[in-house]
């Protein structure tokens, strides 16, 4: 259907209200006696009238019979000559002589009493199949009748009082649609969702479609906002936990290096060459911890470089796997598989994996892989003590969010951060799953 333009539809509303108000105006007019009065009008026979008197007096004249009509008449020749004629009947009456007298609006209504001369002419068949005209003439008075006409001011007047009125009801009308989209526009500029939801759009189709707009901001707006207080929120959890985090061992380095310095002289070389390794490993482990944190900031920048060759993916699995002979794993998949990677980002990936199983899992390490025409799943899993539900499973994506349980096992809470970063850096996906007792991680990576 062909939208109307408000302008349109404005002009339409307006004729509209001046049909209404000229309507009930007359209707309104016509009831009120004041100001009316009493107008004569003189009416005349019609030409239907004499027609049909004519017409019974030509039967007469066809059968034999002389026409009794209440009227002088006369019937001529197509050629002009009289063939009979009523006794009254002028003699110079001929059929080209009543044309040229006989007037259109001889037969209207007059406001005055006027006798008028009506004159009327139709064709007759004269005999033997001649074409003939009967003429007649009557002279009439009108026929009176009396009617009323209402005063024309007061229906001016009442017009315009009603054009008045439908134009403010319309007036008021519009200005609760603006209303609306005012009610709508303010909820933009509100942080928090306002209680009164604003009623469904309504009017013009450009009210409708503007309201709707607006309604479609609005949602975008709030749902920005929650994100941003989400992020917000992440935000300070991420400050609290990373401080937390380089803390610990830097408090742990600064206690020992003070216990150290005030009890060097009473210490043996072999206690202070023990203290000296607990610093030692403390300091690793800040080190890591930075060293995470800034690999975990380095990719979550999408400019950050990534330099893709082609890589036997199984061949480095195994190579990073046998870095770590403590922890025993199984392999299932093709004996080759050439991906264009990255392979540092992807050994850090295998690292993370391997690290992230032995401390949350139990058990021997699995990895699957299966090859598809365009890409490749890569699986990586290994027992657990018990399900997880899916907000614990969305918890392990998010930096930080396990870092409670990652530390006191040793870890960051950042190590599957890290992982999903990289494959996203590969356009591939990431996914975590728990089933039958297992802790399931799928990487997409594609193959060309």
């Amino acid at each position: 259907m062909r939208r109307f333009k408000l302008t349109v539809w404005m002009t339409i509303m307006l004729i509209l209200a001046a049909v209404l108000s000229t309507a009930l105006a007359w209707i309104i007019a016509i009831q009120i006696p004041f100001g009316a009065k009493t107008v004569p009008r003189y009416y005349y026979p019609t030409e239907q009238d004499i027609a049909e008197r004519v017409a019974q007096d030509i039967k007469r004249y066809e059968s034999g019979a002389q026409p009794t009509g209440d009227y002088e008449w006369a019937i001529y020749r197509a050629d002009g000559r009289l063939l009979t004629a009523s006794p009254d009947f002028p003699q110079t009456m001929t059929p080209s002589r009543l044309l040229d007298v006989q007037t259109l609006t001889e037969r209207e209504p007059g406001d005055r009493p006027e006798v008028r001369t009506l004159h009327y002419m139709t064709a007759v068949d004269v005999g033997d199949e001649t074409p003939g005209y009967f003429l007649s003439l009557e002279t009439v008075k009108p026929r009176l009748n009396e009617y009323q006409v209402g005063n024309p001011v007061m229906f001016f007047v009442v017009q315009s009082v009603l054009f008045i009125v439908f134009i403010l009801l319309l007036t008021r009308w519009i200005a609760h649609l603006f209303k609306q989209l005012e009610l709508r526009l303010k909820r933009l500029t509100t942080a928090v969702p306002s209680e009164n939801t604003p009623q469904p759009p309504a009017g013009p189709r450009e009210f409708r479609a503007f309201a709707q707009s607006i309604d479609t901001v609005g949602d975008e707006l709030m749902l920005l906002r929650k994100r941003e207080q989400e992020r917000f929120t992440q935000q300070i959890h991420l400050i609290t936990s990373l401080s937390h985090d380089l803390r610990t061992p830097l408090t742990s380095i600064q206690g020992f290096i003070q216990w150290l310095s005030e009890h060097n002289q009473t210490l043996s070389d072999s206690e202070r060459a023990e203290f000296l390794s607990i610093v030692t490993r403390q300091s690793e482990t800040l080190a890591a911890r930075i060293d995470e944190l800034f690999a975990l900031a380095k990719l979550s920048n999408k400019e950050y470089p990534v330099h893709l060759e082609p890589v036997d993916f199984v061949t480095l699995l195994h190579q990073v796997a046998s870095q770590h002979p403590d922890t025993s794993y199984r392999y299932e998949g093709p004996e080759q598989l050439v991906l264009p990677v990255d392979p540092q980002l992807i050994v850090r990936l295998i690292e993370n994996l391997i690290r992230n199983a032995e401390l949350h899992g139990t058990g021997q390490l699995l990895f699957h892989i299966v090859r598809q025409p365009d890409h490749m799943l890569f699986y990586c899993s290994n027992a657990i003590d018990h399900a997880l539900t899916t907000d614990q499973l969305e918890a392990f994506e998010t930096p930080f969010v396990n870092s409670d349980v990652s530390r006191s096992n040793g870890g960051s809470g950042i190590g599957l951060s890290i992982v999903k970063q990289i494959v996203a850096r590969h356009s591939g996906t990431f996914r975590l799953d728990s089933q039958d007792g297992r802790f399931i991680v799928t990487l997409q990576f594609p193959i060309h």
